[in-house]
């Protein structure tokens, strides 16, 4: 008996390490496709794992979890996965002889490569490679030399890249890997159009296309013809852009990817943009809204499902109901030719068919009447639902308010009261509540007189004067109506923005901050310009850059809203005579009706 129960633990035992490995290989094949159903995989198959004890099920599962955490860009849990995947892989000599060992040496350095550990990146790909030489794996090799030349690639060192590429490729021809070949072919063109050799791109990509079209690898082909048609328009030769473009745009349809789809509408706006054709290019700048909107608002899309599920049961039902009439009628006219006589039958049956006809032609009529009339109903809540959410995101939006800059200014004051100065405090305060006050009673779905906006901006750079003890002066030069409505809470997030990225970080004396507004035919251009710290010097401003987010996400949403284009362009100025170098960021706000031009110059009081 003892025996009997043993083989049966046996059993269960490698029927539960059998379902991890197969659930760690469909995690393989699914999570480039499907990475929701893959996370569910991987996370069955590692929950077993542990609860088995089985060490090598729980190692490929946690190997499989770094690449789906890479997958998701969250590189901290990759690296964490990974790295455990390691440790136990580590504790049985022979795993160290596996393809997956030397696979999450792979995915480890391109998670490594990602949070810009150079030093670990190409330590742990070559450890992948000393592996695969090891055990004498060429397929896990390729993907070595692969991932290697793709770190050559992205910077740029041609010749280092196409000799670990070709390496790579010798490899993958001997294991037919054939989407590895395509891979190879589409990296090379990309290092080359990114180097501005787009001839030489022209010619990989066309390999990659190529390879796809042989081995019937459809669904790959809304990439190939993608890069091909941009290439193409970057050489300026619209045609063939447009023939790629196309088909591009054919797969994506066909194999319904949203993403591929929108960026061959964008791509195929830009084309037609360039060749002079504005209505095209319109037409598909207006797809690529449109789009952008189906992919973004899935809830939205749920609500309007939900919507004609609501009208398909409410069909359905009212068929129903006249099903079991008709029937009950029937039974009725058989009920009475039976029981009559046979002419009174003939006449009543005449009498009751018509009657029947005239019943169902109202009870049809009216249906469809009402069906009509619900229909429209769904439409009306279906532009309604829209425009109400672009109101309330615009509205949400105008309600951010930088914490920060509260508790900075809030900081700046006891300073003041500190040094005792009643005065300043007490200036310097109101002026705190009238910019939170404007801040909170405003919405960027008002309008506001352009004098209005531009005492709230002078209240906030007095406010940020003071916090910065005077290390900058200011001029806002207005060319426009100080009576010109323009929406509220529009030009302060830039400013301080500027503030923060570009002058706070600044240690140069004379700092300034030049603020023009003018009018040009219906457009009404406000021009920021500093001479602090150039934006492209420090990329950790990039994530500092609250102030923008929230303009820009105003900007787009009063274009979706008024069907008008707001534009920001944000440029860095050439250094001067001395070390100045500065940043321009220029607004462009269209005007429903062209205001009286009226020149007045604000200056700040303190400027030489």
């Amino acid at each position: 008996m003892h025996t009997a129960a043993t083989s049966w633990l046996c059993a269960q035992s490698r029927q539960t390490e059998a379902e991890v490995d197969t659930l760690n290989a469909l995690f393989n094949q699914t999570y480039t496709v499907d990475l929701s159903k893959a996370e569910q995989q991987v996370s069955k198959a590692l929950d077993l794992s542990i609860q088995s004890g089985y060490a090598w099920g729980e190692a490929n599962s946690r190997s499989n979890y770094c690449a789906y955490y890479l997958k998701k860009d969250d590189f901290t849990k990759a690296i964490e996965s990974g790295l455990a995947a390691i440790k136990i892989y580590d504790k049985e000599e022979k795993y160290k002889n596996t393809f997956e060992y030397g696979n999450t040496f792979i995915r480890l350095s391109k998670s490594f490569y990602m949070v810009n550990d150079d030093s670990r990146t190409k330590a742990y790909c070559y450890q992948a490679i000393a592996i695969a030489e090891r055990i004498n794996d060429q397929h896990l090799l390729a993907l070595g030399y692969e991932h290697l030349g793709n770190i050559y690639s992205i910077a740029l060192q041609v010749d280092s890249a196409l000799y670990y590429y070709n390496r790579a490729k010798k490899d993958f021809i001997k294991t037919n890997y054939i989407s590895g070949l395509a891979n190879l072919a589409t990296n090379t063109g990309a290092m080359y159009s990114d180097k501005g050799d787009h001839q030489e791109a022209i010619k990989y990509f066309k390999e990659a296309l190529t390879v796809y079209q042989n081995n019937n690898l459809n669904a790959a082909l809304t990439t190939g013809h993608y890069n091909m048609g941009f290439t193409y328009h970057l050489l300026k030769s619209y045609d063939k852009a447009l023939q790629h473009t196309d088909s591009a745009e054919y797969y994506a349809k066909a194999f319904k990817r949203a993403n591929s789809l929108l960026k061959a509408y964008m791509l195929k706006a830009q084309i037609y943009g360039a060749m002079g054709n504005v209505d095209s290019s319109g037409s598909y700048y207006e797809k690529t809204i449109a789009l952008k909107d189906s992919i973004q608002n899935d809830n939205y899309k749920k609500e309007l499902a939900s919507l004609q599920t609501q009208s398909d049961v409410y069909k359905k039902e009212t068929e129903n109901q006249l099903l079991i009439k008709d029937k009950r009628i029937a039974v009725l006219y058989r009920n009475l030719a039976i029981a009559g006589i046979a002419g009174l039958v003939i006449i009543l049956g005449f009498l009751l068919l018509n009657q029947r006809l005239r019943i169902q032609r109202r009870v049809k009529n009216r249906l469809e009447e009402e069906v009509a009339l619900r229909t429209q109903e769904i439409f009306r809540q279906k532009e309604t639902i829209f425009h109400t959410n672009l109101r309330l995101k615009l509205a949400l939006n105008g309600a951010k308010f930088d914490s920060q800059f509260v508790f900075n200014a809030l900081n700046t004051l006891q300073k003041v009261v500190l040094q005792q100065r009643p005065q300043d405090v007490q200036e310097h305060l109101a002026r705190l509540a009238q910019l939170m006050q404007y801040v909170l009673e405003k919405s960027p779905l008002n309008q506001v007189t352009l004098a209005e906006a531009i005492k709230m901006l002078e209240y906030f750079l007095e406010l940020e004067q003071l916090r910065l003890d005077n290390r900058f002066t200011y001029n806002i030069n207005i060319q426009a109506d100080t009576q010109l409505p323009i929406p509220a809470l529009l030009i302060q997030p830039y400013v301080e923005d500027v503030i923060i990225n570009s002058i706070e970080p600044s240690q140069e004396n004379g700092l300034y901050l030049n603020i023009k507004l003018a009018i040009a035919g219906d457009t009404l251009t406000i021009t920021i310009e500093d001479n602090g710290v150039k934006r492209g010097k420090d990329k950790s401003l990039k994530q500092h850059m609250q102030g923008f987010k929230v303009g820009q996400e105003r900007l787009d949403l009063l274009t979706q809203l008024t069907h008008k284009n707001h534009l920001v362009i944000i440029e860095d100025l050439p250094a001067g005579a001395g070390s100045h170098t500065g940043t321009k960021v220029t607004l462009q706000i269209p005007m429903e009706n062209q205001p009286i031009e009226a020149k007045l110059e604000l200056k700040d009081e303190e400027e030489v």
